[in-house]
């Protein structure tokens, strides 16, 4: 055994939410401007619209950067890579302060609406779940991610995973992925070397890299090129399909 616990992050890495980010995402857009086009449902997307936010999904690291998504969208401004999306955020900044609670309480209606179809907007990884759930069975599994923990524990359960509440840290107890680790050795009471993190966007790993942590990108689901190169030029290893070796 390589390490005592293995921390996930959530969206990409154990499933894909980009369809519930992409309904959640219009509702929160159409409430932060006071409008009230409320959908429920991923077929409600014409297929050029999915395919923009399919795109510039992977460089989104948290909810309030959904506005930079939608604004970028709607303003038909081109995104080629994370420096132009991170250009965006900065500029817009002072704009979204809130939009992150309005994605949250878009979320929150969303799946009060129909429990059953919200979480079949995620595509699980099954793969994944196999590994997780043995990990969780020797109390070897955490999580941490800037999804809000209700849905991660929701999505979890509906796959047979039962996860104590303190092995989840979530976007209200972290704002860096760094944060989590950090705050996992001590509660844990191990050396950095006892946990490896994994996480599907690039932007996520480096700080922890740098400060010692064992960290992988994920690459089976829709991890950018871009971040891949990246995680190479940063020595940091791109893990194309999860088996049980490298734990």
């Amino acid at each position: 055994m390589k390490y005592k616990y293995i921390v996930f992050d959530f969206d990409g890495v154990i499933c894909d939410s980009t369809n519930e980010c992409m309904v959640t995402a219009w509702n929160s857009w159409q409430k932060f401007n006071l409008k009230e086009d409320f959908r429920l449902k991923g077929d409600e997307f014409n297929k050029d619209d999915i395919k923009k936010f399919r795109d510039l999904r992977p460089y989104v690291r948290g909810a309030s950067e959904y506005y930079v998504l939608m604004n970028a969208i709607e303003s038909k401004i081109k995104i080629k890579d994370q420096k132009d999306f991170d250009d965006l955020k900065n500029r817009w900044r002072n704009s979204f302060r809130n939009f992150k609670t309005i994605f949250f309480e878009q979320r929150e209606k969303l799946r009060n609406n129909n429990l059953d179809y919200w979480i079949d907007l995620h595509f699980i990884y099954q793969d994944v779940i196999k590994i997780i759930k043995k990990l969780n069975n020797e109390k070897r599994l955490l999580i941490a991610t800037l999804k809000d923990k209700k849905s991660v524990t929701l999505i979890l359960k509906e796959c047979g995973i039962s996860i104590g509440s303190k092995d989840i840290l979530d976007q209200a107890k972290i704002s860096t992925k760094l944060e989590a680790l950090d705050y996992f050795v001590l509660k844990k009471k191990v050396l950095k070397e006892d946990l490896c993190f994994i996480d599907d966007n690039i932007t996520h790993l480096i700080e922890p890299h740098n400060n010692n942590y064992k960290v992988f990108l994920s690459g089976w689901g829709s991890t950018l090129i871009e971040h891949k190169n990246k995680a190479k030029t940063h020595k940091i290893k791109v893990i194309e399909n999860i088996n049980e070796d490298i734990f």
